[in-house]
């Protein structure tokens, strides 16, 4: 499935491997004009959810951070993977990856030793060559680069979007009402220098992060609106079935996972249900989404709890979310670190270092198993010989498709003022007048557009178009002039069927 999802994924310039004018460096890729436009509607919807909504703050910080930053936040020394390379070939792999593969073994928190011993009595060898191995080292991840002109000023290209936030948060709470819980969040690049980057989009050297940190008073580790989703519920693979090797989890609703004690508070039990609604909108089934409640010798240095989102996918189980709970870890860390004092006042005169509760969304994981879940065969009722995606309407890269239906007699230009005035009102369009009209409908399926508006010789007469809907084939005819309050009412109540 992964398979025809990336072909048709580069077929339409949804991805295109990065530098392929060259020898493709793994774990990079670009998006195309449709890749892009679906990565911004999704980068929005969370937008919509998890800031507008909940009257959170974005922010956006700087890509390279000094050395001292890093230090502080625990990356320089524990941020990175074991390594084990080809005593033959040279060439340098996950060490436990390679364990992992070779049969159901849970490698999490192994120290280099360890694995060495192990990979010794399993006799693994190089995948490549078939050449031994040797003992496994430690890799850290970050990339490293100089500031400035002279050497010895040490910076780093961030490993993940949050330290940013933290280095901001009370200059940041000071202008904006100075009173917890706050909620600050950002879009944007992190960068891995993975040993052995894979499976698509999964590992990536350069991906997108959609990260909030909600700080709050430890002392009152509440969410104001749990009521509204106390009753939510997700499934969780807990610690114990984990331990057992089994893969057998357990549904309960937000509130007994908090009062099971399976997740550390309200806060993040409050995310996880909102998280479910998230992907549930994205068109990931229930069923293929469960929590899994990391095991203590893999969870981050950082966190007093993990609990991260995972989607079953054609190459297994997929972490598209890590919840953390990251204490007062980075405010401490930075405050030693810094000399400066980051607690604040709070409105009873106390002052206290904010707690803080942490859900990151993986962009580029999300969008590729969005891809799976929407993409569609060829065949059904309406009879196609090609692949299609049924994305949701409000979340399409483009909505509306705009085609004449010849380019003669004026067609192609009433067809591309049609097309120009729906885009003055918001619309994302795409104009196509090359070939016959089965083949472009054909191609507005393959990019998942739910709306295709054929402009014929009906149309010069009396201003009316056909509006095909994606997922019947079926046509209807709408007057031209109510067109943008039509195509918004039927993207916003997603309809792809004629109704």
């Amino acid at each position: 499935m992964m398979q025809k999802v990336m072909e048709i994924a580069l077929k339409r310039s949804i991805l295109i491997p990065s530098n392929e004018l060259y020898s493709p460096v793994g774990g990079f890729y670009d998006y195309g004009p449709v890749g892009k436009a679906l990565k911004r509607k999704i980068e929005d919807c969370w937008r919509d959810l998890f800031l507008r909504r909940e009257g959170n703050f974005e922010i956006e910080t700087v890509y390279i951070l000094p050395e001292a930053v890093l230090k502080a936040s625990g990356h320089l020394s524990c941020f990175g993977d074991p390594v084990v390379g080809c005593s033959k070939c040279g060439k340098k792999f996950r060490a436990d990856h390679l364990l992992e593969e070779k049969g159901n073994f849970t490698c999490g928190g192994m120290k280099p030793e360890q694995l060495t011993k192990e990979m010794k009595e399993k006799k693994i060898v190089c995948p490549e060559c078939r050449g031994p191995l040797g003992d496994v080292g430690w890799f850290n991840l970050m990339f490293k680069t100089n500031i400035g002109p002279t050497e010895g000023t040490t910076g780093y290209i961030r490993p993940e979007t949050a330290q940013g936030i933290f280095l901001d948060f009370q200059r940041v709470f000071r202008s904006h009402g100075s009173k917890l819980p706050m909620g600050i969040a950002q879009i944007g690049k992190s960068f891995r220098n993975e040993i052995s980057p894979r499976q698509g989009l999964v590992r990536l050297r350069e991906f997108s992060q959609m990260e909030l940190e909600y700080f709050f008073n430890p002392s009152s580790p509440k969410h104001p609106r749990f009521k509204e989703v106390e009753n939510e519920k997700f499934i969780i693979y807990t610690r114990e079935e984990q331990k057992k090797g089994s893969e057998k989890c357990i549904e309960l609703t937000a509130k007994e996972a908090v009062e099971r004690k399976l997740v550390p508070n309200e806060i993040m039990a409050y995310f996880m249900a909102r998280e479910m609604q998230f992907y549930m909108k994205l068109r990931i089934p229930y069923d293929v989404l469960r929590f899994r409640h990391m095991l203590p010798e893999e969870t981050p240095h950082y966190s007093g709890g993990n609990v991260d989102l995972e989607v079953k996918t054609s190459v297994g189980w997929v972490e598209v979310i890590g919840n953390a709970y990251r204490t007062d870890y980075d405010l401490k860390s930075h405050s030693q670190s810094s000399g400066k004092d980051l607690s604040v006042l709070l409105e009873d005169g106390s002052r206290v270092i904010p707690h803080v509760v942490e859900p990151s969304f993986g962009v580029d994981r999300t969008i590729m198993c969005m891809l799976e879940y929407c993409y569609r065969e060829g065949g059904g009722a309406e009879r196609r010989d090609w692949e299609w995606f049924d994305f949701p309407a409000f979340i399409s890269p483009f909505e509306v498709a705009v085609l004449p239906l010849m380019k003669k007699d004026g067609l192609s230009e009433r067809a591309s003022e049609i097309a120009n005035s729906l885009r003055e009102k918001g619309f994302d369009v795409i104009y196509d007048e090359t070939g016959s009209i089965g083949k472009r409908y054909a191609r507005a399926d393959e990019i998942g557009v739910p709306y295709c508006l054929t402009v014929d010789y009906d149309t010069l007469k009396d201003g009316t178009v056909t509006i095909r809907f994606r997922n019947d084939g079926k046509q209807s005819r709408e007057d031209s002039k109510t067109l943008p309050e039509k195509l918004h009412s039927l993207s916003e109540g997603n309809v792809v069927c004629l109704p």
